[in-house]
């Protein structure tokens, strides 16, 4: 194969692994502390136990 082939699976590889490690993060955030932070952001989490329809 040829190199731009690789960088692109790269590049999609680490921004896919980049997406979950994030979520992850994020969420064990939220159920740790009940919210995240982002520089000088707080956000609150809220769990929703009924995911119908979602």
């Amino acid at each position: 194969m040829n190199a731009p082939f690789w960088i692109l699976l790269g590049v999609i590889l680490g921004a896919w692994i980049g997406w979950n490690v994030a979520h992850v993060a994020v969420a064990a955030e939220c159920e740790r502390l009940g919210g995240f932070f982002v520089g000088k952001q707080v956000f609150k989490c809220v769990e929703v136990k009924n995911a119908d329809g979602i």
